[in-house]
């Protein structure tokens, strides 16, 4: 029993390491061969940059290590090609082979085919660099430490900017490092076994290949995790506007709303005028008959039957203006930009509005010259219908409101100055915060202020508040006056 217990332990132990082993060999294989089908196409896209990039970069050094190592290193370090049976002449062809190996790798990064195979294309180039260098040492009598850096060179460049996947750069490093090795094998001046500078520039070009790959993993990691970053940050984004759209609509709603239990209110007081005169002038062509036999009666009825149709003539007139005004304050059938008289609009948010507004609140205007305003009418009248009633809200019963507007360097400022409650200073910190409300004090719109400011910045215009407790609010706005402001 003891024994059967052993074993199961000793079975359950070795499926928990392999499954272990398995996870640890699954990361390590997706860190090593990344998925380049799964990125996004922003991504793909600059893989392929990188690609060609790469080849160029690749094709430059097999253009420039030859000409430097014949025309400066070598002389400067007295490594000339010498050698009987023409071994100088085949290093430089050597070297001029791999000039050309550049020069035609720089040709295919321009072409469309190229392009689209420079990463395999930028590896090929690098390989033949390696293999070009290899026999230039074997053939030519060179140097170890030629070949050596040349090789650590080609390895860093690919590592920089060919977007190879790691298990390649591994690959296309340990490739260019058993090139190295087969010198020692073929190389007359490097004999068995290798010295120990050999060795340790063997080891080190080993070092630098698995570096390289786990420095490609790293770059490619960080590169995918950008994106997807970005990815993510582009959906959110989207989902704010979304999210935004559907408040500044609720919004809206809201203050067409407003406006229409203010306009109902403005058109109480004609519509009782117009129902009174005509009962008065009812009755009175009620009594008309009777009164035909006295002409005294007759002419009171007539005179009180039309004072009755002045009154109602004037009542009709008065509705009329309020309907007029708020058609031209809501604007509802213009959404693109036109001349807009700012004064007009305020004159017509103070019409619009005011039936709504506690009986105390004075209007004073201090209106200056102003030019046309290209603008939003509809954003507009939401603006100063907002800021109207946040002021006569602050005004607990009786106190003013005052509206100023000037006109200097191309801008329109107006001014909207309330002498009510004002703002704190924590109240004047979250003013523009989303939905921020103060029960009892001047902020009551909620979204009011914050949807404000963005249709002012949508007119490349500025909004700001200055208030103190007790001693009232002012609310400035600039707007741009000219054809910086068309759109």
């Amino acid at each position: 029993m003891d024994a059967g217990s052993a074993v199961a332990r000793l079975v359950k132990r070795a499926r928990q390491a392999g499954v272990w082993l398995r996870g640890r060999l699954s990361s390590l294989w997706a860190t090593l061969w990344i998925d380049y089908g799964k990125v996004d196409d922003e991504f793909q896209t600059e893989l392929h940059e990188r690609g060609v990039l790469g080849l160029r970069a690749v094709s430059t050094l097999s253009i420039v290590l030859p000409i430097l190592g014949v025309l400066i290193v070598g002389p400067l370090l007295g490594l000339d090609h010498q050698g009987g049976g023409g071994t100088e002449e085949i290093g430089l062809a050597e070297e001029a082979t791999a000039v050309l190996v550049g020069v035609l790798g720089w040709s295919l990064s321009r072409g469309a085919w190229g392009r689209l195979h420079a990463r395999g294309l930028a590896v090929t180039v690098g390989l033949l660099m390696g293999l070009i260098a290899t026999a230039d040492m074997i053939t030519s009598g060179g140097h170890t430490l030629s070949v050596y850096t040349s090789l650590v060179m080609i390895v860093l460049v690919g590592v920089a900017v060919v977007p190879l996947r790691p298990l390649s750069m591994l690959g296309f490093g340990l490739t260019l490092t058993g090139m190295f090795a087969s010198s020692a094998a073929f190389d007359p001046a490097v004999g068995w076994p290798p010295p120990v500078t050999w060795l340790e520039r063997f080891i080190l070009l080993v070092i630098v290949s698995v570096l390289g790959a786990g420095l490609t993993a790293l770059v490619t990691r960080l590169h995918i995790k950008e994106h997807e970053s970005r990815q993510v940050l582009a959906e959110s984004l989207e989902a704010l506007r979304r999210t935004q759209a559907k408040l500044i609509a609720s919004k809206h709603a809201a203050s067409q709303g407003r406006l229409a239990a203010a306009l109902s209110h403005e058109l109480n007081t004609p519509l009782a005028v117009m129902s009174s005169s005509s009962a008065l002038i009812e009755r009175r062509l009620e009594e008309l008959p009777g009164a035909c036999s006295e002409p005294q009666a007759l002419i009171r009825l007539v005179s009180d039957a039309s004072d009755a149709a002045a009154r109602s003539r004037e009542a009709l007139g008065r509705i009329s203006e309020l309907v007029e005004r708020f058609e031209r304050f809501t604007q509802v059938d213009r959404a693109e930009r036109r001349a807009v008289d700012v004064n007009g609009l305020l004159d017509d948010a103070v019409a619009v509005l005011s039936g709504s507004w506690p009986a105390g609140v004075r209007v004073v205007r201090d209106y200056g010259e102003l030019p046309l305003v290209r603008a939003y009418p509809a954003g507009l009248s939401e603006v100063f219908g907002n800021v109207l009633g946040n002021a006569a809200n602050a005004i607990d019963a009786e106190g003013e409101i005052r509206l100023t507007t000037r006109y200097a360097r191309g801008y329109v400022w107006v001014q909207i100055a309330d002498t009510g409650r004002g703002i704190d200073v924590h109240g004047m910190s979250r003013l523009f915060d989303p939905g921020f409300r103060v029960k009892d004090g001047r902020v009551q719109t909620g979204w009011g202020l914050f949807i404000s400011r963005l249709i002012v910045h949508d007119h490349n215009g500025e909004f700001r508040i200055n208030s103190e407790p007790r001693r009232g609010t002012e609310v400035e706005i600039c707007l741009p006056a000219g054809p910086e402001t068309t759109g």
